[in-house]
């Protein structure tokens, strides 16, 4: 009867662990077949590119044949399809010729955290579609637009993000919301100081973490040592927020 308790209290993340412990989660698809994701990594990638990022994915507690991805079981136990997938193209985030493969792993990553209605999941592969495209907007024309385009639908949805890490912690400040922060950078940087401040002021009113006040005077006093018209940044309309 104790053991009947106890099943009934566990939850569905405290279920899926212990059956990555215990049994039922297959050790020969590894990670993505878990989620089911095998159909979708051997038609979008060759077996070339497939091999890469195996090997991108493996740490050095992992013995050096290992394949967490696609045959044995891995040292993390992710809880979503996207969550692994974050951390598959963070792997490849280190050199510019894995852009291309980190962008379609985070394309995937979207895709199956709006199909889960995985609020935090989408925030995460924003933040890192960010990162991404940040790091490397010196080398590729497109970075830019990119990592603003995802700037921008991580600030659609930071209402229900900040919703959902209130529920999760409720005792913990909101951390600092990369979208908000970024974009309002870029616009700092072009000049378009009226919509950077307005960016700013409203990370504060939602409450994300960071210096806003700071941010919004240094902001102010650009703005009228200026005096300049405020202006897109890109053909993606940086200025729609």
């Amino acid at each position: 009867m104790l053991y009947l308790d106890i099943i009934r209290r566990l939850t569905r993340a405290d279920m899926d662990i212990l059956s990555r412990i215990f049994g039922k989660r297959s050790q020969s698809t590894g990670e993505l077949g878990y989620f089911g994701l095998t159909g979708w990594w051997i038609s979008s990638f060759s077996a070339a590119e497939r091999e890469y990022m195996e090997a991108a994915f493996r740490t050095s507690a992992m013995p050096a044949n290992a394949k967490p991805l696609t045959r044995d079981r891995g040292s993390v136990v992710f809880q979503t399809a996207a969550g692994l997938l974050i951390v598959v193209a963070d792997r490849l985030s280190e050199k510019a010729q894995d852009r291309v493969l980190a962008s379609k792993v985070l394309a995937k990553a979207e895709q199956r955290a709006m199909a889960e209605n995985d609020t935090l999941g989408l925030h995460y592969v924003y933040h890192q579609m960010i990162r991404l495209h940040s790091r490397w907007k010196d080398t590729f024309p497109d970075a830019r637009d990119l990592a603003f385009a995802a700037c921008h639908k991580q600030i659609r949805l930071a209402p229900q993000a900040a919703t959902a890490l209130r529920q999760m912690h409720p005792d913990e400040p909101l951390p600092t919301h990369l979208g908000y922060l970024a974009a309002s950078t870029m616009l700092e940087q072009e000049g378009a100081h009226e919509p950077a401040i307005e960016l700013c002021r409203q990370a504060q009113s939602e409450g994300w973490g960071g210096n806003w006040p700071w941010r919004i005077q240094q902001l102010n006093r650009k703005l009228c040592e200026t005096g300049r018209a405020v202006k897109a940044v890109s053909s993606s309309g940086m200025r729609q927020i």
